[in-house]
């Protein structure tokens, strides 16, 4: 009956819903998102990506909520038992051996189960939709709504199963849960837009897209960078043309850079002091900043104006015993560029448009590389989506990298994503075909070839010469597979005859050819349990075919013996 997707995002996180009755009338037609609460002009739609525990790890309060009670606790000075978390996504992408194990530190350094911090925040937002959905005097019942989660196109495959088993932590049934890649949903909303907006150097024009237009989608958000290329098929479905790459960079980096600033201007020690005693004072300027962030352009030639707290000018005064307007540490760089009074700190444009610099340029240098990596495709849309592509300096700098492609921005480029997985909740077959990113295999037992295998793989059981640590590859990097595609089928029999299950490791590799598990790049990323039925060891074969093309791995397995299929336990998350 509904459709519910939760846009979790490093910065800020938000949801919104559509019933399928207005989606088959007009896919566009009330895709309803909630207005938040926010001092930020523009971001009503979002709330904060950050989370409030107790001393004793119970949930406190999300978004909003959570960094109000934290200033409060701040200002009286009570934090030090309290677990304050924020833009704590990117863990999933920076942690090598994630687990269901895996700690992450909160602003204090204080450790909690990872698990449980997604899991609340999951949880809050799914809470906080099916209240507003009762509020609409609509009778819903939980299983009438199936769910879709963000998730950056290049997080690992264990990084996914991460959000989906904290979303059904969140009690939410795995098979009401879907995960949408954040490019690929920004593309399914500006495909069903009647028109775009597409930008140029000197002027602005209407274009629809068209049956056989190929585009590159920048999805540029607060952590991340999602690059991917897609086509128009005839159908109107969408069809990846290569594999996703990108990074981590985005809009808080320009945070770090103002905060960097500060730190230049009022040493470190008295921003401790601030972020410890005048937390509020300290939130209310990095608020301030995030609205001047989004008027920044690269014909700003004005001083900028930032409003600050007294506190900031009298904790320096107090630790230095001068005024900050005499401050003999500024910087050489930043001298003459940086005025101060009570509660006023005045900054030269060329100083406010260098914190986007290096994100602006990481950003480009990437785009350009996925660019040229994909030069057969004839490229000549990008397709600019996310909160970070509101950024006119970001605009600028990639139609400066790019001056003789059309650059597509739709009007809502940070409800894109949101919106998008709204659409791909009720229609997953929008998206026919995606690129392997990684070559896939089992670790398996292979004859063993003199001359050609190396002697250390040499293995001898019974009257069988073998190779151990060979890469039985299932699918190739660069490779397309179309949804739900199932891909060389490979029997195996466990390497002790006397077995009652078999043991799969699963490995990938950056490579298209790999021919052993333990190859530089080959990375071991989870385990499947094969239980053997009937009959033991050698007299049962198991026949495991890998899933492709849909936005998380999946394995089948057959056992020859009973005949009986099904999908097989993939652990990737018990390293």
């Amino acid at each position: 009956m509904f459709v519910a997707a939760i846009d979790f995002g490093t910065t800020y996180s938000g949801y919104a819903f559509q019933a399928r009755a207005n989606f088959k009338t007009d896919p566009l037609q009330n895709i309803i998102s909630n207005n938040w609460e926010s001092s930020v002009p523009g971001l009503s739609h979002k709330t904060p990506t950050c989370i409030l525990f107790d001393k004793h790890q119970q949930f406190h309060s999300f978004g909003n909520d959570a960094e109000q009670k934290y200033n409060a606790l701040a200002a009286d000075g009570e934090t030090w038992n309290w677990y304050f978390f924020k833009r704590f996504k990117m863990t999933l992408y920076k942690e090598e051996a994630l687990s269901r194990g895996t700690v992450i530190r909160d602003d204090k350094g204080m450790d909690m189960p990872a698990m449980i911090v997604f899991t609340e925040s999951l949880k809050y937002l799914k809470d906080h939709l099916l209240k507003t959905l009762e509020r609409t005097s609509v009778d819903i019942k939980p299983q009438d709504i199936h769910w879709v989660i963000t998730v950056p196109a290049i997080w690992t495959d264990s990084a996914k199963q991460f959000m989906r088993e904290a979303a059904i932590n969140a009690e939410i049934h795995t098979d009401m849960i879907s995960l949408s890649l954040e490019p690929e949903a920004a593309s399914l909303f500006c495909r069903y837009l009647p028109v775009q907006r597409v930008t140029g150097v000197s002027q602005a024009e209407i274009r629809s897209f068209s049956i056989g237009d190929k585009y590159m989608i920048l999805d540029c958000g607060g952590g991340t960078v999602d690059i991917t290329v897609h086509e128009i098929q005839e159908d109107s479905t969408l069809r990846e043309l290569a594999k996703a790459n990108g990074g981590e960079c985005g809009g808080t980096q320009v945070d770090e850079k103002f905060i960097s600033l500060l730190n230049d201007l009022f040493g470190p020690d008295v921003m401790e002091v601030i972020c410890q005693r005048y937390r509020d004072d300290y939130l209310q300027l990095m608020q301030s900043f995030e609205i001047k962030k989004r008027r920044i352009s690269p014909g700003l030639s004005a001083t900028e104006t930032i409003q600050i707290s007294a506190s900031f000018t009298d904790t320096y005064k107090e630790l230095n015993n001068i005024d900050i307007a005499n401050n003999p540490s500024i910087p050489q760089r930043l001298k003459g560029k940086v005025t101060f009074t009570k509660d006023k700190v005045r900054v030269d444009a060329d100083v406010m448009k260098d914190l986007f610099t290096d994100v602006c340029g990481e950003i480009c240098k990437q785009a350009r590389e996925f660019f040229s990596s994909i030069r057969e495709h004839n490229i000549d849309k990008i397709l600019m989506v996310g909160g970070f592509s509101e950024s006119e300096m970001l605009q600028v700098k990639v139609r400066e990298t790019f001056p003789r492609v059309s650059l597509i921005i739709p009007e809502e480029a940070g409800l894109a994503v949101l919106k998008g997985a709204v659409l791909f909740g009720h229609n997953p077959k929008m998206i026919t075909a995606r690129v392997c990113k990684y070559s896939y295999g089992i670790r398996a037992f292979k004859h063993f070839e003199p001359g050609l295998d190396p002697q250390e793989k040499r293995v001898v059981q019974g009257d069988l010469v073998l190779c151990k640590d060979y890469f039985s590859k299932h699918a190739t990097i660069g490779q397309e597979y179309k949804t739900k595609e199932k891909v060389y089928t490979q029997e195996y029999v466990p390497s002790d005859a006397s077995g009652s299950k078999l043991e799969v490791w699963v490995y990938t590799s950056p490579r298209k050819h790999p021919l052993y598990i333990d190859e530089e790049g080959s990375r071991k990323i989870g385990e499947i349990s094969i239980p053997l039925q009937n009959t033991k060891g050698k007299d049962n074969p198991v026949k495991v075919q890998f899933v492709f093309g849909d936005t998380e791995l999946k394995v089948k397995v057959k056992d020859t013996v009973t005949g009986q299929k099904k999908d097989a336990d993939f652990d990737l998350l018990g390293l």
